[in-house]
Protein backbone atom coordinates (compact mmCIF):
# COMPACT_ATOMS: atom_id res chain seq x y z
CA UNK A 1 0.00 0.00 0.00
CA UNK A 2 1.35 3.15 -0.76
CA UNK A 3 0.42 6.79 -0.51
CA UNK A 4 1.84 10.44 -1.57
CA UNK A 5 2.35 12.19 1.05
CA UNK A 6 1.28 16.30 0.95
CA UNK A 7 2.85 17.92 3.89
CA UNK A 8 1.03 21.41 5.12
CA UNK A 9 3.46 23.19 3.69
CA UNK A 10 2.87 21.70 0.26
CA UNK A 11 6.32 19.75 -0.05
CA UNK A 12 5.73 16.00 -2.31
CA UNK A 13 7.52 13.37 0.12
CA UNK A 14 8.30 10.11 -1.22
CA UNK A 15 5.42 7.08 -1.11
CA UNK A 16 5.24 6.04 2.65
CA UNK A 17 4.85 2.27 2.39
CA UNK A 18 3.11 0.79 4.90
CA UNK A 19 4.39 -2.25 7.16
CA UNK A 20 2.95 -5.07 9.17
CA UNK A 21 4.43 -2.99 11.88
CA UNK A 22 2.75 0.13 10.95
CA UNK A 23 -0.81 -1.36 10.46
CA UNK A 24 -0.05 -2.65 14.04
CA UNK A 25 0.32 1.04 15.36
CA UNK A 26 -2.62 1.89 13.56
CA UNK A 27 -4.74 -0.85 15.11
CA UNK A 28 -3.35 0.49 19.46
CA UNK A 29 -4.24 4.31 17.40
CA UNK A 30 -7.65 3.25 16.83
CA UNK A 31 -7.86 1.30 20.49
CA UNK A 32 -6.62 4.22 22.33
CA UNK A 33 -9.06 6.63 20.65
CA UNK A 34 -11.94 3.66 22.01
CA UNK A 35 -9.73 4.03 25.39
CA UNK A 36 -10.62 7.76 25.79
CA UNK A 37 -13.88 7.54 25.39
CA UNK A 38 -14.81 4.57 27.24
CA UNK A 39 -13.21 6.82 30.06
CA UNK A 40 -15.22 9.98 29.48
CA UNK A 41 -11.74 11.92 28.90
CA UNK A 42 -13.08 13.26 25.60
CA UNK A 43 -15.22 16.91 25.96
CA UNK A 44 -18.45 16.96 23.79
CA UNK A 45 -19.41 19.94 22.40
CA UNK A 46 -20.17 20.11 18.77
CA UNK A 47 -20.15 23.49 18.51
CA UNK A 48 -16.89 23.52 20.02
CA UNK A 49 -15.66 20.50 18.17
CA UNK A 50 -17.50 21.75 15.03
CA UNK A 51 -14.75 25.26 15.39
CA UNK A 52 -11.78 23.58 16.03
CA UNK A 53 -12.78 21.49 12.50
CA UNK A 54 -13.38 24.90 10.98
CA UNK A 55 -9.74 26.45 12.16
CA UNK A 56 -8.34 22.88 10.64
CA UNK A 57 -9.89 23.44 7.64
CA UNK A 58 -7.34 25.58 5.39
CA UNK A 59 -4.47 24.00 6.54
CA UNK A 60 -4.95 20.28 5.95
CA UNK A 61 -3.63 19.23 2.70
CA UNK A 62 -5.29 19.11 -0.24
CA UNK A 63 -4.50 15.54 -1.10
CA UNK A 64 -6.52 12.59 1.12
CA UNK A 65 -4.04 10.25 3.04
CA UNK A 66 -4.50 6.62 3.03
CA UNK A 67 -5.21 5.17 6.90
CA UNK A 68 -6.24 8.31 7.46
CA UNK A 69 -9.54 10.07 8.69
CA UNK A 70 -9.18 13.62 10.33
CA UNK A 71 -11.63 14.02 14.03
CA UNK A 72 -10.72 17.06 16.26
CA UNK A 73 -11.71 16.57 19.47
CA UNK A 74 -10.77 17.82 23.16
CA UNK A 75 -9.22 16.02 25.89
CA UNK A 76 -10.31 16.41 29.67
CA UNK A 77 -6.68 16.92 30.37
CA UNK A 78 -5.16 19.82 32.64
CA UNK A 79 -1.76 20.21 31.12
CA UNK A 80 -0.60 23.04 28.31
CA UNK A 81 -0.55 20.20 25.19
CA UNK A 82 -2.23 18.71 22.37
CA UNK A 83 -1.21 15.83 20.07
CA UNK A 84 -2.17 14.06 17.25
CA UNK A 85 -2.59 10.23 16.65
CA UNK A 86 -1.25 8.76 13.32
CA UNK A 87 -5.04 7.83 12.16
CA UNK A 88 -5.58 11.47 12.09
CA UNK A 89 -7.22 11.65 15.80
CA UNK A 90 -5.68 14.87 16.71
CA UNK A 91 -6.53 16.23 20.63
CA UNK A 92 -6.14 19.15 22.16
CA UNK A 93 -6.46 19.37 25.75
CA UNK A 94 -8.57 21.70 28.07
CA UNK A 95 -5.48 22.82 30.06
CA UNK A 96 -3.91 24.21 26.39
CA UNK A 97 -7.54 25.76 25.89
CA UNK A 98 -8.05 26.64 28.54
CA UNK A 99 -4.60 29.03 28.49
CA UNK A 100 -4.39 29.97 24.95
CA UNK A 101 -5.19 33.56 23.67
CA UNK A 102 -6.97 33.64 20.84
CA UNK A 103 -7.57 30.86 17.82
CA UNK A 104 -4.65 31.88 15.58
CA UNK A 105 -3.14 30.53 19.06
CA UNK A 106 -5.01 27.16 18.57
CA UNK A 107 -4.72 26.88 14.92
CA UNK A 108 -1.01 27.03 14.75
CA UNK A 109 -1.17 24.05 17.41
CA UNK A 110 -3.63 22.23 14.67
CA UNK A 111 -1.06 22.75 11.84
CA UNK A 112 1.90 21.46 14.38
CA UNK A 113 -0.31 18.43 14.85
CA UNK A 114 -1.43 17.90 11.38
CA UNK A 115 1.82 18.10 10.09
CA UNK A 116 2.96 15.00 12.50
CA UNK A 117 0.27 12.79 10.58
CA UNK A 118 0.78 14.52 6.97
CA UNK A 119 4.61 13.55 7.35
CA UNK A 120 4.46 10.01 9.23
CA UNK A 121 6.04 11.06 11.59
CA UNK A 122 5.06 8.58 14.20
CA UNK A 123 5.29 5.55 12.00
CA UNK A 124 9.06 6.73 10.82
CA UNK A 125 9.48 7.22 14.50
CA UNK A 126 8.57 4.06 15.84
CA UNK A 127 10.57 2.22 13.07
CA UNK A 128 13.41 4.18 13.98
CA UNK A 129 12.97 2.78 17.73
CA UNK A 130 12.28 -0.53 17.39
CA UNK A 131 16.04 -1.41 17.75
CA UNK A 132 16.97 1.13 20.12
CA UNK A 133 16.40 1.28 24.04
CA UNK A 134 13.53 3.70 25.13
CA UNK A 135 14.22 6.23 27.52
CA UNK A 136 11.22 6.04 28.80
CA UNK A 137 10.68 5.92 33.00
CA UNK A 138 7.24 4.19 33.52
CA UNK A 139 7.51 5.41 37.33
CA UNK A 140 6.88 8.72 35.62
CA UNK A 141 4.63 8.23 33.35
CA UNK A 142 2.22 6.39 35.19
CA UNK A 143 2.47 8.82 38.13
CA UNK A 144 1.59 12.39 36.07
CA UNK A 145 2.03 15.21 33.93
CA UNK A 146 1.96 15.30 30.23
CA UNK A 147 2.88 11.70 30.55
CA UNK A 148 -0.16 10.89 32.50
CA UNK A 149 -1.81 10.37 29.22
CA UNK A 150 0.18 8.02 27.98
CA UNK A 151 -0.34 5.48 31.23
CA UNK A 152 -3.87 5.04 29.65
CA UNK A 153 -2.42 2.88 27.20
CA UNK A 154 0.78 2.37 28.77
CA UNK A 155 -0.06 0.33 31.37
CA UNK A 156 0.49 -2.49 32.71
CA UNK A 157 3.23 -2.56 29.51
CA UNK A 158 7.16 -3.57 30.51
CA UNK A 159 9.26 -0.39 30.14
CA UNK A 160 10.56 0.60 26.62
CA UNK A 161 8.38 -2.21 25.27
CA UNK A 162 8.97 -1.09 21.62
CA UNK A 163 5.48 -2.27 20.50
CA UNK A 164 4.40 1.20 22.48
CA UNK A 165 7.22 3.32 21.35
CA UNK A 166 5.14 5.26 18.37
CA UNK A 167 2.03 5.74 20.34
CA UNK A 168 3.73 6.94 23.28
CA UNK A 169 6.16 9.73 20.99
CA UNK A 170 2.86 10.34 19.06
CA UNK A 171 1.33 11.74 22.89
CA UNK A 172 4.76 12.90 24.13
CA UNK A 173 6.46 14.29 21.22
CA UNK A 174 9.40 13.37 19.17
CA UNK A 175 12.58 14.63 18.64
CA UNK A 176 14.57 17.77 17.34
CA UNK A 177 13.80 17.16 13.66
CA UNK A 178 10.55 15.96 13.37
CA UNK A 179 9.67 18.46 16.13
CA UNK A 180 10.87 21.40 14.07
CA UNK A 181 9.56 20.05 10.97
CA UNK A 182 6.03 20.45 12.68
CA UNK A 183 7.02 24.14 13.57
CA UNK A 184 8.06 25.30 10.25
CA UNK A 185 5.20 23.69 8.48
CA UNK A 186 3.16 25.16 10.65
CA UNK A 187 4.27 29.17 10.61
CA UNK A 188 4.05 28.83 6.80
CA UNK A 189 0.52 27.27 7.21
CA UNK A 190 -1.08 30.08 9.07
CA UNK A 191 0.69 32.80 6.83
CA UNK A 192 -1.07 30.98 3.73
CA UNK A 193 -4.50 30.73 6.00
CA UNK A 194 -4.23 34.54 6.65
CA UNK A 195 -3.43 33.57 10.05
CA UNK A 196 -0.63 35.49 12.10
CA UNK A 197 1.77 32.75 12.66
CA UNK A 198 3.88 34.87 15.31
CA UNK A 199 0.65 33.74 17.67
CA UNK A 200 2.27 30.62 17.65
CA UNK A 201 5.60 32.03 18.92
CA UNK A 202 3.42 33.37 22.06
CA UNK A 203 1.73 30.17 22.85
CA UNK A 204 5.07 28.50 23.18
CA UNK A 205 5.54 31.36 25.39
CA UNK A 206 2.81 30.60 27.48
CA UNK A 207 3.46 26.90 27.69
CA UNK A 208 7.22 27.87 28.66
CA UNK A 209 5.73 29.72 31.62
CA UNK A 210 5.08 26.57 33.98
CA UNK A 211 3.10 27.41 37.19
CA UNK A 212 3.56 23.82 38.07
CA UNK A 213 6.11 21.31 39.00
CA UNK A 214 6.13 19.08 36.17
CA UNK A 215 8.39 16.01 34.92
CA UNK A 216 11.05 18.09 33.05
CA UNK A 217 10.99 15.49 30.14
CA UNK A 218 10.35 11.69 29.36
CA UNK A 219 12.48 11.39 26.04
CA UNK A 220 15.92 12.39 26.35
CA UNK A 221 16.75 13.84 23.11
CA UNK A 222 12.97 16.13 23.00
CA UNK A 223 13.63 19.72 22.47
CA UNK A 224 13.47 22.32 25.25
CA UNK A 225 10.72 24.62 24.95
CA UNK A 226 13.06 27.40 25.44
CA UNK A 227 14.94 26.00 22.10
CA UNK A 228 11.56 25.64 20.25
CA UNK A 229 10.76 29.30 21.08
CA UNK A 230 14.17 30.35 19.68
CA UNK A 231 13.77 27.93 16.99
CA UNK A 232 10.39 29.74 15.85
CA UNK A 233 11.30 33.35 16.54
CA UNK A 234 14.39 32.55 14.07
CA UNK A 235 11.91 31.22 11.46
CA UNK A 236 9.49 34.01 11.29
CA UNK A 237 12.50 36.70 11.29
CA UNK A 238 11.65 37.76 15.32
CA UNK A 239 14.23 39.44 16.88
CA UNK A 240 12.01 40.45 20.42
CA UNK A 241 9.12 38.01 21.92
CA UNK A 242 5.61 38.66 20.57
CA UNK A 243 3.09 40.44 23.15
CA UNK A 244 -0.03 39.06 23.97
CA UNK A 245 -2.89 38.38 21.72
CA UNK A 246 -6.20 38.78 23.99
CA UNK A 247 -9.10 38.15 22.39
CA UNK A 248 -12.34 38.56 24.31
CA UNK A 249 -14.36 36.26 21.90
CA UNK A 250 -12.12 33.53 22.79
CA UNK A 251 -13.10 33.68 26.19
CA UNK A 252 -16.53 33.50 25.50
CA UNK A 253 -16.40 30.79 23.24
CA UNK A 254 -14.41 28.15 25.63
CA UNK A 255 -16.08 29.77 28.88
CA UNK A 256 -17.36 25.84 29.46
CA UNK A 257 -13.97 24.29 28.55
CA UNK A 258 -12.21 26.84 31.13
CA UNK A 259 -14.87 26.03 33.89
CA UNK A 260 -13.88 22.44 32.92
CA UNK A 261 -10.71 23.13 33.31
CA UNK A 262 -10.91 25.02 36.60
CA UNK A 263 -12.18 21.55 38.36
CA UNK A 264 -9.63 19.49 36.57
CA UNK A 265 -6.68 21.95 37.54
CA UNK A 266 -7.94 21.35 41.42
CA UNK A 267 -8.46 17.62 41.27
CA UNK A 268 -4.64 17.27 40.13
CA UNK A 269 -3.11 19.89 42.35
CA UNK A 270 -2.52 21.99 40.16
CA UNK A 271 -3.51 24.85 42.30
CA UNK A 272 -1.76 28.42 40.77
CA UNK A 273 -3.15 27.08 37.52
CA UNK A 274 -6.87 26.97 38.68
CA UNK A 275 -5.99 30.29 40.80
CA UNK A 276 -5.00 31.47 36.60
CA UNK A 277 -7.82 30.32 34.87
CA UNK A 278 -10.55 31.30 37.08
CA UNK A 279 -8.34 34.85 37.12
CA UNK A 280 -9.31 34.92 33.30
CA UNK A 281 -12.68 34.30 34.11
CA UNK A 282 -13.25 37.07 36.99
CA UNK A 283 -11.31 39.43 34.51
CA UNK A 284 -13.31 38.70 31.42
CA UNK A 285 -16.80 38.74 33.38
CA UNK A 286 -16.25 41.04 36.49
CA UNK A 287 -19.42 40.33 37.84
CA UNK A 288 -20.48 37.11 37.24
CA UNK A 289 -21.18 35.34 40.13
CA UNK A 290 -20.01 31.81 39.38
CA UNK A 291 -16.58 33.22 38.01
CA UNK A 292 -16.41 35.16 41.32
CA UNK A 293 -16.86 31.63 43.35
CA UNK A 294 -14.71 29.73 41.28
CA UNK A 295 -12.08 32.46 41.72
CA UNK A 296 -12.85 32.44 45.38
CA UNK A 297 -12.41 28.70 45.78
CA UNK A 298 -9.49 28.62 43.48
CA UNK A 299 -7.43 30.61 46.25
CA UNK A 300 -8.72 28.85 49.52
CA UNK A 301 -7.85 25.47 47.71
CA UNK A 302 -4.10 27.60 46.87
CA UNK A 303 -3.79 27.33 50.91
CA UNK A 304 -0.25 28.11 51.81
CA UNK A 305 0.84 27.93 48.30
CA UNK A 306 2.62 31.00 46.16
CA UNK A 307 0.42 32.15 43.50
CA UNK A 308 3.62 31.92 41.16
CA UNK A 309 5.88 29.26 41.34
CA UNK A 310 9.19 30.58 43.12
CA UNK A 311 11.32 27.47 41.46
CA UNK A 312 12.23 28.02 37.78
CA UNK A 313 15.20 25.49 36.79
CA UNK A 314 14.93 22.23 35.55
CA UNK A 315 16.83 20.86 38.10
CA UNK A 316 14.52 22.73 40.73
CA UNK A 317 11.21 21.57 38.68
CA UNK A 318 11.83 18.14 38.36
CA UNK A 319 12.93 18.38 42.43
CA UNK A 320 9.60 19.42 42.88
CA UNK A 321 7.67 17.15 41.03
CA UNK A 322 9.14 14.64 43.15
CA UNK A 323 8.49 16.20 46.31
CA UNK A 324 4.93 16.93 45.45
CA UNK A 325 4.04 12.78 44.27
CA UNK A 326 5.60 11.88 47.08
CA UNK A 327 3.32 13.51 49.60
CA UNK A 328 -0.50 13.46 49.98
CA UNK A 329 -1.84 17.48 49.48
CA UNK A 330 -2.55 17.83 53.04
CA UNK A 331 1.40 16.59 54.07
CA UNK A 332 2.46 19.24 51.41
CA UNK A 333 0.22 21.98 52.74
CA UNK A 334 1.41 21.68 56.29
CA UNK A 335 5.07 21.59 55.55
CA UNK A 336 4.45 24.62 53.34
CA UNK A 337 2.74 26.24 56.16
CA UNK A 338 5.13 25.94 58.77
CA UNK A 339 7.10 28.45 56.92
CA UNK A 340 7.31 32.24 57.27
CA UNK A 341 6.45 32.73 53.62
CA UNK A 342 3.55 29.81 53.99
CA UNK A 343 1.98 31.30 56.83
CA UNK A 344 2.25 34.73 55.33
CA UNK A 345 0.65 32.90 51.70
CA UNK A 346 -2.12 31.15 53.67
CA UNK A 347 -3.41 34.72 55.08
CA UNK A 348 -3.12 36.59 51.96
CA UNK A 349 -5.50 33.76 50.16
CA UNK A 350 -8.30 33.01 52.67
CA UNK A 351 -8.51 36.96 52.72
CA UNK A 352 -8.83 36.77 48.65
CA UNK A 353 -10.82 33.26 49.22
CA UNK A 354 -13.43 34.89 51.50
CA UNK A 355 -13.46 38.23 49.55
CA UNK A 356 -14.51 36.18 46.32
CA UNK A 357 -16.93 34.39 47.48
CA UNK A 358 -18.63 37.19 49.25
CA UNK A 359 -18.85 38.65 45.80
CA UNK A 360 -20.39 35.84 44.23
CA UNK A 361 -22.99 35.59 46.97
CA UNK A 362 -23.71 39.39 46.37
CA UNK A 363 -23.85 38.95 42.89
CA UNK A 364 -26.20 35.83 43.02
CA UNK A 365 -28.14 35.80 46.29
CA UNK A 366 -29.79 32.55 45.50
CA UNK A 367 -26.33 30.76 44.84
CA UNK A 368 -25.77 28.29 46.95
CA UNK A 369 -21.98 27.34 46.03
CA UNK A 370 -20.74 30.47 48.14
CA UNK A 371 -22.07 29.17 51.31
CA UNK A 372 -20.15 26.59 51.41
CA UNK A 373 -17.12 27.23 50.41
CA UNK A 374 -17.07 30.38 53.59
CA UNK A 375 -17.94 27.46 55.24
CA UNK A 376 -15.61 25.38 54.56
CA UNK A 377 -13.01 28.12 55.15
CA UNK A 378 -14.24 29.09 58.20
CA UNK A 379 -13.72 25.67 59.56
CA UNK A 380 -10.17 25.54 58.05
CA UNK A 381 -9.57 29.19 60.00
CA UNK A 382 -11.12 27.59 62.97
CA UNK A 383 -14.29 30.08 63.60
CA UNK A 384 -16.66 27.50 63.95
CA UNK A 385 -19.61 29.77 64.77
CA UNK A 386 -19.18 31.40 61.26
CA UNK A 387 -19.08 27.99 59.49
CA UNK A 388 -22.11 27.06 61.27
CA UNK A 389 -23.92 30.11 59.84
CA UNK A 390 -22.64 29.29 56.20
CA UNK A 391 -23.08 26.19 56.12
CA UNK A 392 -26.94 27.09 57.38
CA UNK A 393 -27.10 29.51 54.63
CA UNK A 394 -26.20 26.92 52.13
CA UNK A 395 -28.69 24.52 53.19
CA UNK A 396 -31.34 27.07 52.95
CA UNK A 397 -30.36 27.53 49.26
CA UNK A 398 -29.10 24.33 47.95
CA UNK A 399 -31.94 22.06 46.32
CA UNK A 400 -29.86 18.63 45.95
CA UNK A 401 -30.14 16.88 48.96
CA UNK A 402 -27.36 14.66 48.62
CA UNK A 403 -25.53 17.80 49.16
CA UNK A 404 -27.87 19.31 51.94
CA UNK A 405 -27.10 16.34 53.99
CA UNK A 406 -23.40 16.90 53.62
CA UNK A 407 -23.93 20.12 54.72
CA UNK A 408 -25.57 19.09 58.01
CA UNK A 409 -23.13 16.79 58.26
CA UNK A 410 -20.52 19.28 58.59
CA UNK A 411 -23.43 21.35 60.67
CA UNK A 412 -23.41 18.53 63.26
CA UNK A 413 -19.93 18.03 63.51
CA UNK A 414 -19.29 21.11 64.46
CA UNK A 415 -21.75 22.19 66.85
CA UNK A 416 -19.91 19.28 68.70
CA UNK A 417 -17.11 21.51 69.09
CA UNK A 418 -19.06 24.57 69.09
CA UNK A 419 -22.27 24.36 70.60
CA UNK A 420 -22.35 28.16 71.34
CA UNK A 421 -22.75 28.22 66.86
CA UNK A 422 -26.27 27.10 67.27
CA UNK A 423 -28.77 29.65 67.03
Amino acid sequence: MTVALLPAKGKPQPPFVFGKVDLKLLEQCEALDRQFEKRALVYHDAALEKHLASLAAPLLPATALEHVQWKFHILRYPAVNAFALPNGSIYVDTGLLARAENDDQVAGTLAHEITHVTSRHAYLFNRSQRTKTVATDVGMVVAGGLAGLAAVYLLGSPAGNPDQTGITAAILGYGRNFEQEADRNALQCLKQAGRDPLQLVRLSLIIDDKLEPEPVSIWKDRSPTQDRIAYLKAQAGLDQDPGPGADGGYVDRFRAVILQNIQLDLDTRRFRSAVAGAQRLATTYPEDAMAAYWLGECYRSLGPREARPTQQTKEGQRDAYRQTVRRTEQEEADLIAATPEGKAALETNQQKAEEFLRKAAGFDPSLSEPYFGLGVLYEQQGKNKQAIEAYGKYIDLCREPADKERARRRVEELTKISPEGVK
